[in-house]
């Protein structure tokens, strides 16, 4: 995602080792690409849909590296399903288990994984990308705004159980926002006023 570059870009920038991952290759290679692929970036294919994958990689990343410091949790969005906002009540299911999955389950699966490594070491953040939808709802976008809202629950919960271990956790909801679909910062919003003038931009968030 748009969100996903510009954060690899400034933690590269901030001296970081940003291992990045996500289901599309072409979008990893792409992104590595564009930000000159620095020996500070490793790019995985993963699925974080299937939890022992996820296990997986964050158990190899830990060994690899000694530590996993911090956690950013992007998954998620309907634009890559279909280009079709139907109402509730004609949306099916398997189009909910399609939004569902990565971006709640694929998001807790994630902070499960991770959790251990950042308690042992009495250290950590964990940072996810939820949305204004998760604040105050969207017609035909029901399901987005459920998967959202949960992720706001999510975080209040493990900020709770995880500040005594030394490990921060938040989130981020942003507004009418740049988008690999939408990267024009000065493009029509969704009707809704914003005090910059313009949509937040991925180096806002």
């Amino acid at each position: 995602s748009w969100f996903s570059r510009e954060t690899a870009r400034l933690l590269l920038v901030d001296g970081w080792h940003v291992a990045l991952s996500d289901i599309n290759m072409d979008h990893l290679n792409e992104v590595s690409s564009e930000l000159g692929n620095p020996r500070e970036l490793t790019i995985a294919h993963l699925d974080v849909t299937n939890m022992d994958l996820v296990q997986n990689y964050v158990s190899k990343l830990a060994s690899q590296h000694g530590n996993i410091d911090a956690l950013i949790n992007i998954a998620g969005g309907t634009n890559h399903i279909t280009s079709t906002r139907l109402p509730f009540h004609e949306s099916s299911p398997e189009f909910w288990e399609k939004v569902i999955r990565p971006g709640l389950y694929g998001t807790m699966y994630c902070c499960h994984s991770v959790l251990p490594h950042m308690i042992k070491a009495r250290k950590g953040g964990i940072v996810t990308i939820a949305s204004g939808m998760a604040l105050r709802g969207s017609p035909r976008m029901a399901v987005y705004s459920t998967v959202k809202h949960g992720l706001i629950g999510l975080t209040q919960s493990l900020a709770q159980e995880a500040a005594s271990y030394g490990v921060r956790v938040n989130t981020v909801a942003p507004g009418s926002a740049q988008s690999r679909w939408q990267p024009d910062l000065h493009a029509k919003h969704d009707g809704r006023a914003s005090p910059l003038g313009r949509r937040t931009s991925a180096q806002d968030v």
